[in-house]
């Protein structure tokens, strides 16, 4: 395994030995030709300029993109890589990118047109979705073979992350996804519309499904589902997933009465002649609240079965469906589960089609334990230094304590403990001491509401938190030019709705802030006695705006986002 993970390593940093760095910025001229100081715009790079090779990164500045590619899509990607050299859309220092669509594909990554590209830390959303009762449009749809998408950031959009069958070989990475979906009246009940990952696939070629984190959508987690019930679908991997409070978001509506179950794990065929088939879910971790009116359960295999099915190492909570009496074919493996109960009498029994006698070779908790701590932590193999952890605190203890041996941060190392459900406010920074244990709290957290919702999220803490640590430092490109930058000034919150806090001053003797279009609109002298001032810029509107720091030493330039 160890030997594994450093061949994939190194084959990460030999993609870019010989590689070209492009960029991209919102503020770009139709006549950037992609390099630092005159980059491309983000479509136009997405059109594969003729500079652009098999192998080369184009690294994404901070700010909002927005674009009308077509009548259904924002961004169309053309570009094709090859397998030892795929080209790698990324943002630039860990800068947000924000990819803002309100058309049915806000990324399109089309078979024929797209191959062997990654798409790495790139946020998407749907910033104009105001009201929740109703279709909400955006989100990735991929139909393109050989395509990854790596630590992206995916909420507030009508879907997630689709791949449908054509996409051969698509790997889902490391993703942060939740608030996906929309409510829909449903007679005289809310339905739950919209899920984290909607994903086919034919029998060839396999999609790998790994370390993502999925909660609080509308609809289901991950669904596994054929929409005709004629054609094949397997060859899943999916593994090391976070998946809780499926549904939430529309199922606070609901409550007994409403009959639109929801789900974490929703994996089955849609025809009789057609099981799901070579299939591992395996080191995957659900929960389901007690407080959400509709629990999400788990459901795999049922109506039409499956074959070379493995079911291995997961914690799954609150109900899970294993085929039923009129599943044709159940050839599977299930062994080292844990089946955690605690779903409410009324919603029925917490294992369904099947009883511990069939499948001994498990563990079988009727009701959520209310003693003991379990966590586990998923290091990521695309970055050194971040990992996921979740927590299982059945005590409810205020605090718990974790040992960070196996999340690739090593001791004496800064790092950002992250709470999921409110990733951009909840963050706190520590330092990783000599034994690796530290304290996480579990009471106190914050909570993001999904956009144009006034609902109130579910958390589940203490009893069960989910985390992303990092380690604090700068991102720097895998291939370095004369013109990277690195700024030494530090600006937070960044974004924010106006409030800025800039530090690291000394020296600085003057700001300048521009906007988008290249004029100034801002300037203030600064007094080289003071390290640090406070702005308030809520009076503008909000966007991207440029700032550059004067100074008789190393002028430097950095950029704030103003959001609402």
């Amino acid at each position: 395994m160890k030997f594994t993970f450093l061949m994939l390593l190194n084959c990460i940093g030999s993609i870019n030995l010989f590689s070209t760095s492009f960029y991209v910025s919102d503020a770009a001229k139709m006549t950037g030709d992609g390099s630092f100081n005159n980059p491309w715009n983000l479509q136009k790079a997405f059109d594969h300029p003729a500079a652009l090779k098999p192998g080369d990164t184009v690294w994404i500045r901070g700010g909002i993109y927005r674009n009308d590619y077509d009548a259904q899509t924002s961004f169309n990607c053309k570009t094709n890589g090859t397998s030892n050299a795929p080209i790698i859309f990324r943002n630039y220092k860990d800068e947000r990118v924000l990819i803002d669509g309100a058309k049915s594909y806000t990324i399109f990554a089309g078979l024929g047109n797209c191959s062997y590209t990654w798409f790495w830390g790139l946020e998407v959303i749907n910033l104009s979705s105001t009201d929740r009762n109703h279709d909400i449009l955006g989100g990735i749809t991929c139909t393109a073979e050989n395509i990854k998408f790596i630590n992206m950031i995916v909420h507030d959009t009508g879907s997630g992350i689709d791949a449908w069958k054509t996409a051969k070989n698509t790997e889902i990475y490391g993703c942060l996804i939740y608030h996906i979906g929309n409510n829909l009246l449903n007679g005289i009940n809310w339905e739950g519309h919209g899920h984290g990952m909607y994903l086919q696939n034919d029998t060839f070629g396999t999609k790998k499904i790994h370390n993502n984190i999925v909660f609080s959508t509308f609809g289901n987690g991950i669904k596994i589902w054929q929409t005709t019930t004629t054609a094949p679908i397997g060859n899943f991997d999916i593994q090391n997933n976070i998946l809780f409070n499926g549904g939430s978001a529309s199922e606070n509506l609901g409550g007994v009465g409403n009959n639109s179950r929801t789900h974490n794990f929703f994996v089955l065929s849609n025809g009789p002649n057609n099981p799901l088939v070579n299939t591992i879910i395996k080191h995957n971790y659900t929960y389901s609240g007690l407080n959400m009116p509709r629990p999400p359960v788990n459901a795999f295999g049922l109506n039409y079965g499956v074959n070379n099915f493995t079911l291995d190492s997961n914690y799954l909570s609150c109900q899970t469906r294993l085929g039923f009496n009129n599943t044709p074919i159940f050839n599977a493996s299930i062994h080292g589960n844990h089946f955690l109960g605690g779903i409410p009498a009324v919603y029925g029994y917490y294992l369904w089609g099947f009883t511990p006698s069939v499948y001994p070779d498990n563990l079988f908790i009727p009701e959520l334990p209310t003693t003991g701590l379990e966590y586990f932590i998923v290091p990521n193999k695309y970055e050194i230094g971040r990992a996921h952890i979740v927590i299982y605190n059945w005590d409810s203890l205020a605090t718990v304590h974790i040992n960070l041996h196996n999340s690739g941060l090593r001791p004496g190392e800064d790092y950002e403990l992250i709470n999921v459900m409110d990733y951009r406010a909840d963050v706190i920074p520590g330092k990783v001491p000599t034994d690796g244990m530290i304290e996480i709290p579990m009471t106190q957290h914050t909570y993001e509401k999904p956009i144009g919702s006034n609902q109130l999220p579910a958390s589940q803490f203490p009893k069960f938190g989910v985390f992303i640590i990092r380690k604090k430092e700068t991102q720097l490109p895998n291939t370095l030019s004369n013109d990277y930058l690195f700024n030494s000034i530090q600006i937070d919150p960044n974004p924010s709705s106006g409030f800025f806090k800039i530090s690291n001053l000394n020296e600085i003797d003057a700001l300048i802030i521009y906007n988008s279009h290249g004029k100034a609109i801002f300037s203030k002298k600064l007094n080289a006695a003071f390290a640090s001032i406070e702005l308030d810029f809520s009076v503008f509107t909000k966007g991207c705006y440029y700032l550059k720091f004067q100074s008789k030493t190393k002028p430097e330039r950095s950029k704030i986002l103003i959001l609402d």
